[in-house]
């Protein structure tokens, strides 16, 4: 949805033409005023699989983020992390410890070694992690380390900061945007056309009714979305 549709829609439901700036103003500007309120309410994560580097400049990758949730190995390891026993090898290992050598009584399989290393490692992954991350805000970079074999690619989950209201995709986001657009150009309007009274006339402007109508709209909206903030985090 572009602001041009956004303007259409706000303009039809009002009566007024699109084009013409009624009042001196301009239905854009409701429309910005409403974008920059949503944003906040607007915390759904999304998720961004990138090249991995110890250096993740977000800029440059075309992230715009509030908050970054979280950054992970796009396709992490099953298992216990061991420099020489991959996750594979671990289910080898567990069905030897039940078998006997076949090749007399006096030959056995040692797995002592093995087994040995297989609980440094476990020692070793609950002291320590394979992926450390930090999120450098002012500067917008990622900073992560990850333990060898290093991944191929990264995950980004983060809040995005929207830039352009052609970038809300949800049309839940969208709904909203129209509706408080709306508010917004009727408390505009209302104002514009209550600040004169004319003595005598037999024309009366609407200007009181739509203040109260868009008053009355931006709370029921800012209610709304506050009642539901929590789910919003999930939902798309």
């Amino acid at each position: 949805m572009t602001m041009q549709d956004v303007v259409q829609q706000v303009s039809f439901q009002l009566g007024i033409p699109a084009n013409e700036n009624l009042e001196e103003l301009q239905t854009e500007q409701a429309v910005l005023i409403a974008f920059r309120e949503l944003k906040g309410y607007m915390s759904t994560p999304v998720s961004l699989t990138v090249p991995y580097q110890t250096r993740l400049d977000l800029v440059k990758l075309g992230i715009k983020t509030v908050q970054v949730l979280n950054v992970q190995a796009a396709r992490p390891r099953i298992g216990l992390t061991m420099s020489t026993i991959e996750s594979g090898n671990v289910f080898q290992v567990a069905a030897a410890v039940n078998t006997l050598s076949m090749v007399g009584q006096t030959t056995s399989i040692n797995i002592d070694p093995i087994m040995t290393q297989m609980a440094m490692a476990q020692v070793r992954n609950t002291l320590t992690t394979d992926f450390q991350w930090q999120h450098d805000k002012e500067n917008e970079v990622i900073y992560c380390t990850h333990r060898d074999p290093k991944p191929t690619q990264v995950t980004i989950t983060y809040v995005p900061d929207f830039q352009d209201i052609s970038e809300i995709k949800s049309l839940r986001w969208q709904n909203y945007l129209v509706r408080m657009s709306l508010a917004y150009m009727k408390t505009a309007l209302g104002r514009a056309r209550s600040k004169y009274t004319i003595e005598g006339s037999n024309v009366t402007l609407d200007g009181d009714v739509l203040l109260q109508e868009g008053n009355a709209e931006l709370d029921a909206i800012r209610a709304e979305l506050e009642g539901k903030k929590n789910k919003f985090q999930v939902l798309n």
